[in-house]
């Protein structure tokens, strides 16, 4: 007979089954059906995004925050159902007759509405009022009717920095065993053991590596992680924690120093550095670059440009980089919601910047929709149907 869950467990069930569904509900949108005059945007069908699931994928972050619920209710719900599959695993695995238990169906929720109905109903959710509702919202720095590239570039930071607190209070949440506010190092790796933690292995993955990471971002020492804290824990990139920037650093060094002697020799660099950061620089053109011009030998010229990016970099002329050298690629070797936010910034101001000014009108955003919807539109112009080849 397989064992029951105790008390606290069902009770964590309830109160989080009762919070779901609080979301669900104040999140709902009004049914209301008045019509307003707008534009039609025809052929509109949504995408399923749960790629932030996935640490190795950064999908653009939704410019609409509305949208950027709906993909965080979207991805509440795939990390529920997995969070709870493997709690039963857990409970079936320890139980008497050493049988797992069964979860039950996740879609059994008969009063879950999928926002996908709410987004594709143009009644309730119109593309064209929405863009004219947050452009004054993106036109603030300075308020004058356009919009810039920076302007564009901290509108999506904003939504990415909600996106991650998100994602953090959801593992604390679940993390905090004793409810006081913090994680502890031991709430947070409970499958560490004693001797693992004795053992202090600065291994990544290792007891040491992340005690060190985890020392680093508590900030005020009192042994736990506040909100805060636990933020810049689980996304260091995004930290204003120059203590965190430098441990940041350090990892870029020591993952790619071969002679292990704390630095990078230009042939560390080469082999190891410069492929990233020179894709970036050849995607976006940075300072002007002509890396495979077809008249040149394309690994002659590689090399050539790797010694210059390398004698850029050293500021001190030792032939060694260190970590503080580091600091003007970080963005290209360990991007922050702040690099990301800049691609996407950019690419929206190339798309609907009809006259090239470097900034957007209402009227351009408003001509270009489906540029600032694409995180959760496919936008299929009709064709002529033949019904009578079906």
């Amino acid at each position: 007979m397989a064992a029951t869950p105790n008390r606290t467990t069902l009770v964590y069930l309830l109160l989080l089954a009762a919070f779901i569904a609080l979301v669900l509900f104040s999140n709902h949108p009004s049914h209301s059906k008045t019509r307003r005059n707008r534009r039609v945007m025809p052929g509109r069908r949504i995408k399923v995004r749960l790629s932030a699931l996935d640490p190795k994928q950064h999908d653009p972050i939704a410019f609409d925050p509305i949208i950027g619920n709906y993909e965080r209710r979207r991805e509440d719900r795939a990390w529920e159902k997995q969070y709870f599959e493997q709690q039963y695993k857990k409970w079936g695995e320890n139980s008497a007759t050493n049988q797992a238990v069964q979860p039950e169906p996740w879609e059994t929720d008969a009063d879950y509405e999928d926002p996908e109905d709410y987004l594709n109903d143009e009644d309730q959710f119109n593309i064209t009022d929405r863009l004219i509702v947050l452009f004054p919202l993106l036109d603030i720095n300075p308020h004058d009717g356009f919009v810039s590239v920076k302007e564009l570039q901290d509108w999506h930071w904003l939504q990415g920095q909600n996106a991650l607190q998100h994602r953090t209070d959801r593992e604390m949440d679940v993390n905090d065993k004793n409810n006081d506010g913090l994680i502890t190092f031991k709430e947070y790796l409970p499958h560490l053991t004693e001797e693992e933690i004795e053992q202090n292995s600065m291994n990544i993955g290792g007891a040491g590596w992340y005690q060190k990471q985890f020392d680093l971002n508590d900030e005020d020492k009192d042994g736990g992680l506040n909100r805060t804290e636990f933020n810049n824990f689980l996304h260091p990139e995004d930290s204003e924690n120059p203590e965190t920037q430098k441990w940041l650093r350090e990892e870029q060094i020591r993952l790619r120093d071969i002679k292990n002697d704390g630095k990078l020799d230009w042939e560390e660099f080469h082999h190891n550095v410069f492929d990233q950061i020179h894709y970036h620089e050849a995607e976006e053109h940075i300072n002007g670059h002509d890396y495979l011009h077809p008249s040149r030998d394309v690994q002659s010229q590689k090399i050539v440009n790797s010694k210059a990016k390398f004698a850029e970099l050293d500021k001190n002329h030792d032939w060694f980089l260190t970590e503080e050298e580091l600091v003007p690629i970080m963005a290209m070797l360990h991007p922050s919601e702040g690099s990301y936010a800049r691609q996407q910034a950019e690419h929206l101001l190339n798309e609907a910047d009809e006259n090239k000014d470097k900034r957007l009108t209402l009227t351009e955003m408003l001509n270009h929709p489906y540029v600032f919807y694409s995180t959760a539109y496919e936008h299929e112009e009709f064709e002529d149907s033949h019904d009578e080849f079906r």
